[in-house]
Order: structure tokens, then sequence, then C-alpha cells
């Protein structure tokens, strides 16, 4: 038996997500599930060539740290995803693609958020004037995919940069 949704109570409403709590059947049992709607984000690879990328360092606030990460962003409410990737792209590091390449859409965690994640790679840059959002705390950095992805060090790194960069490498793009 297919399971089926029953309803979603909203537990709380935050500035960029919503936390629900959802009731679903399956099998003639009722439970519950705390989802985190998030809606969708892209992630954007700006390829250098070499090997090389930009990232930005940015300061997160869940973490209270900075975190070396692609460029990304949540979708305004009926963007496509193109659209918000050459967005993030410029507001966050004032370059402008020739071309991107669709690397694919995830999920980011379905245990839990119904955020999908469409990646993509950035090719042909053109510099440009970066105008971060309010709240941005970021600084624009070249960084060697390699390094990033193979250096030594216990410090976690961000996953979605991460992936990004191993789907770049999939496609021979680095």
């Amino acid at each position: 038996m297919e399971p089926r949704v029953l309803g979603d109570e909203l537990l709380a409403v935050g500035r960029r997500l919503k936390l629900l709590r959802r009731r679903v059947e399956a099998g003639g049992v009722v439970f519950e599930r705390d989802v985190v709607a998030f809606g969708e984000a892209v992630i954007v690879v700006p390829i250098l060539g070499g090997g090389r990328v930009l990232m930005v360092k940015q300061w997160r606030a869940p973490i209270k740290s900075w975190v070396l990460e692609v460029p990304a962003g949540k979708l305004e409410q009926g963007e496509d995803p193109r659209e918000a990737a050459v967005r993030e792209l410029e507001e966050e590091t004032g370059y402008i693609a020739g071309s991107l390449v669709e690397l694919g859409s995830f999920y980011a965690t379905p245990g839990y958020s119904d955020e999908v994640m469409h990646f993509y790679a950035a090719l042909q840059l053109s510099k440009g004037r970066a105008h971060p959002e309010p709240g941005e705390v970021l600084k624009v950095v070249e960084v060697d995919a390699d390094e990033y992805l193979y250096g030594a060090g216990s410090t976690p790194r961000d996953l979605k940069t991460v992936a990004s960069l191993l789907l770049c490498k999939a496609r021979g793009l680095l």
C-alpha cells in the first residue's frame, strides 16, 4: 500500500523555511514526521580552468564559523533554476557565465527536508561586480579543486561543494 499524507501542522515559520509536523498513514499505521520545508536551491561551480574554481569563504550562522564553498542560494518564488544560478553567481562572486552546464538535481536531506538542489557548472567567466545580499558575509577566493577535495585536515568541508566538484570531475569539466 502506498503511504498517504493525511495533513501537515505548521510548527514554526522562519525567514527561509517552515517546520511542519506531517501525519502519514501506511499499511493501516498512522505516524508523524517533522519536515523542514525549504524548497529549491542552486549550486554553481565557477570554473576558471587548470583545475581552479571560484569559491566563497562565507560566515555561516548555524555553525558560527567560516565555510569554504561554491556559490549557492535559494530560488525566489517562481524563479527558474537556471536564472537563479546566474543570479547567485553574480551576486556572490561578481562573475557572469558565458555558459552554464546543468549537472543534475538532487535531494539535500530527504530524511527531514524537501530541499531540492540544482547543480550547475559556470564556464567562460567574465568579471563583473559582486553584490551580496544583506547578511551575506563572504570573500571570493580562487581554489584548486583537487586540493579542496583531497587536502588533508580535520576541518569539515561543505558537502554540496564536494558533490558539485565531483560532478564536474565526472563530466570532464575539471
